[in-house]
């Protein structure tokens, strides 16, 4: 079945008209010729429709044809799907969507089900529980090649506490060498997110002197609106480094205002979050 094909499959069970069911994401003309098969979507478009008329994106994948670029974009947008739950601290839909992968045929499953494994773990803040086998797995899967594309950048920012200090510090340096000078917003995002974990992880474990390079390495990243949050945690965790070297109320009263940022942002759980870390660290 084609995405054509399968699109009206769902929009007649549904009830719903072409204009009704493509809503504000392309035309009416446009998507008809879509369901003739006439016209092909982009990925962004599809899954703006799924999302508009309440389809999980891996659901309708899973019944497209068995070819390779349907099996990468479900596995995609399944993990998608979990980063979503466990930003929101969700594991009870984590559970949902495990159950929905061990039931399923997806090409890939095992490390997916590693994926929602760490991610629930984490969740329910038990990583500590998981069998060093699972670990290692986690660990091998990430790096069994030099390169990072951009699924394994995002995993190791989310799944960077479970290496070493010292591991860490080599794997950012890397990351930072080779995103240097990036003008794409998404590397930018991924390369700021690995910077700010990597701070994070050094002023637990007090390795405040080597802060440096990942402090320049982000000072670098020219500022735009969708890196905002970003930058504001970068100028929180730079200014509680600060006040570590140097004890002055500045720093201190800058931390506070980034805190603050968070809610004025509509933020407020980060906001809590980065006040309970200064607390603890400070």
């Amino acid at each position: 079945m084609t995405i054509g094909e399968l699109l009206k499959k769902f929009r007649v069970k549904q009830l719903k008209t072409q204009k009704e069911w493509a809503a504000g994401v392309v035309t009416p003309s446009y998507y008809s010729k879509v369901e003739k098969n006439l016209h092909r979507i982009t990925a962004e478009d599809l899954i703006a429709i799924l999302q508009l008329n309440h389809l999980k994106p891996w659901e309708f994948f899973n019944q497209l044809d068995e070819n390779q670029q349907a099996q990468n974009v479900a596995f995609n947008e399944i993990e998608e799907e979990v980063n979503r739950a466990y930003y929101q601290n969700n594991p009870k839909k984590i559970e949902e969507i495990r159950q929905y992968v061990e039931n399923s045929d997806i090409e890939n499953k095992d490390k997916l089900l590693l994926l929602i494994d760490f991610n629930l773990a984490d969740t329910l803040n038990n990583v500590a529980e998981l069998s060093d086998t699972k670990k290692a797995q986690l660990k091998n899967w990430l790096f069994e090649q030099d390169d990072f594309d951009e699924r394994t950048l995002r995993m190791y920012i989310n799944f960077i506490s479970i290496y070493d200090l010292k591991s860490n510090l080599k794997i950012g340096k890397k990351v930072a060498e080779k995103l240097k000078g990036t003008t794409e917003t998404r590397k930018q995002e991924d390369l700021l997110g690995v910077i700010i974990n990597i701070l994070i992880v050094c002023i637990e474990q007090g390795a405040y002197d080597e802060t440096g390079y990942f402090v320049k390495a982000a000072e670098n990243i020219r500022i735009v609106p969708k890196l905002f949050f970003y930058k504001n945690m970068l100028v929180f965790l730079e200014n509680m480094i600060n006040e570590h070297f140097d004890h002055q109320e500045e720093y201190v009263a800058k931390c506070q205002w980034a805190i603050k940022n968070f809610d004025l942002l509509g933020m407020p759980e980060y906001g809590k979050e980065a006040e309970r870390f200064f607390n603890e660290y400070q």
